[in-house]
């Protein structure tokens, strides 16, 4: 990742951070559904001209009160939010190496409002490209910022 992308995210999760503290906003599903894009394009890999792979196994940390409000609903909203990773993929040509997963976590170290996504890439055993393609191995996992099974995030996102 670039020294430019890394003060960026910095700088976004700064400011993002800020507000839900001042305002105390909750967060909303379209704030997921943004920061997902953004995981897949920060951990976007390259294996060949006509392939990009992205994770596909995204864990959601909440808020206790964010947690609590979403929870109900973390089946569905789970389901909707994969629908919407594999919409943007397809707009951006990126693949999966296995299913799309969505999960929702409380964390007990955020505020109402702050949020923070991990992701991962995980092969499925059943293969998701076109018949007669050889799957290649699964990305390496040293030197990836974020995700679970990565280093943690620095901050939150709100």
């Amino acid at each position: 990742m670039g020294v430019l992308k890394k003060f960026e995210q910095r700088l976004e999760g700064l400011v993002n951070g800020t507000f839900a503290k001042v305002f105390k906003s909750e967060v909303q599903p379209v704030e997921i559904a943004g920061a997902l894009q953004r995981e897949c394009d920060n951990n976007a890999t390259i294996w060949n001209r006509d392939r990009t792979v992205v994770p596909n196994d995204f864990i959601v940390e909440l808020s206790t009160p964010d947690f609590e409000r979403l929870s109900p609903y973390s089946g569905q909203l789970g389901d909707e939010l994969a629908g919407m990773v594999r919409d943007y993929a397809k707009q951006q040509r990126y693949t999966f190496m296995g299913p799309i997963k969505v999960h929702l976590e409380k964390a007990d170290d955020l505020d109402t409002g702050l949020y923070r996504v991990r992701s991962r890439t995980l092969a499925s055993s059943t293969n998701q490209q076109a018949p007669g393609t050889p799957a290649p191995a699964a990305p390496p996992a040293a030197g990836r910022p974020g995700g679970y099974g990565y280093p943690p995030a620095a901050a939150p996102v709100s």
